[in-house]
């Protein structure tokens, strides 16, 4: 698979989390950090968003990161990173969740996919999922994930609906994939679109793709660890990544609501970086496309 980028943006096109962010305006990134770690995705598609992610992605390293600081009691007890969902997101962004079982386009579910401490901050990475809306109310979809990211970029474009009826998907929901520090969202958000529940191309099932996210930003607010965010098929069994300190992790999967992929958060721990990565099945078989490449760069 190319190892090119421009930027980070095609980190993100990489994970189908922002293909329409061709216009994004990035900072640059290491090469070896990019999506070299995994099979994409087959099947990318632009998010029904539209024009949201065409202006606006600001795909992880560029655009202005506007602060809104939410209630600190509603970011949740602190956990380890990836060890669990938690679906209450920050009160930056709105407190709807959708019920276990739910599939409602206009509430989202909303899941804590790893946390942890560096530096003395607390950083968060959240993933809220936008079931897939019919048609005809995919603009008023786009129009409600456009007023929840607006807040936090004053860059992000309004959609409009000439664009959203052109690039609605009939099998994908909306996903946006965001970092909390300190209780604080950052701007520089990733939204896009994921495989809706039975509309996974069987031949993707094992697949898996990702990258760097958050590393840098124009106006000087960054995260304060490296964090890799990884998309699996459900038929990756586990991930087992090996460190320059002789010590191995094996990271857990989180489920955002009943989607069929799942996500993976890998932090750097302090600054050791990571010497090799290993994908396996769920009967054991390591699978191929074995040049994973994140964290291997040493720290910045």
């Amino acid at each position: 698979m190319s190892a090119h980028v421009d930027g980070d943006k095609d980190l993100w096109v990489g994970l189908g989390l922002a293909e329409a962010a061709a216009g994004a305006k990035v900072g640059p990134a290491p090469v070896a950090d990019i999506v070299a770690g995994g099979r994409r995705l087959r099947n990318r598609r632009r998010t029904v968003v539209g024009a949201v992610a065409l202006a606006s992605v600001v795909a992880l390293s560029g655009g202005a990161l506007t602060q809104l600081r939410p209630d600190p009691a509603a970011t949740g007890a602190a956990v380890a990173a990836g060890s669990g969902p938690v679906a209450v997101g920050p009160a930056a962004a709105p407190a709807t969740t959708a019920a276990p079982g739910a599939r409602d386009p206009f509430t989202p579910v909303r899941v804590r996919l790893g946390q942890g401490v560096a530096n003395g901050k607390t950083w968060e990475i959240w993933q809220a999922l936008w079931p897939l809306a019919p048609k005809d109310r995919a603009y008023e979809q786009a129009l409600a994930v456009w007023q929840e990211r607006a807040p936090f970029d004053s860059n992000i474009a309004k959609p409009t609906p000439e664009y959203v009826a052109q690039y609605w998907q009939a099998d994908s929901d909306v996903i946006d994939t965001y970092f909390v520090v300190d209780g604080v969202r950052l701007g520089h958000d990733s939204a896009g679109d994921t495989p809706a529940p039975g509309r996974l191309d069987p031949r993707s099932a094992a697949d898996f793709s990702g990258g760097l996210f958050g590393r840098s930003s124009k106006d000087g607010i960054v995260p304060p660890v490296d964090v890799v965010v990884i998309s699996l098929g459900p038929d990756v069994g586990r991930v087992v990544v090996h460190w320059a300190n002789g010590t191995s992790t094996e990271p857990e999967a989180v489920t955002v609501g009943d989607s069929p992929t799942r996500r993976m958060v890998v932090a750097r721990p302090g600054t050791v970086r990571a010497t090799s990565w290993e994908f396996y099945d769920k009967a054991g078989n390591r699978l191929q496309d074995r040049d994973a490449k994140f964290l291997t760069e040493p720290a910045s």
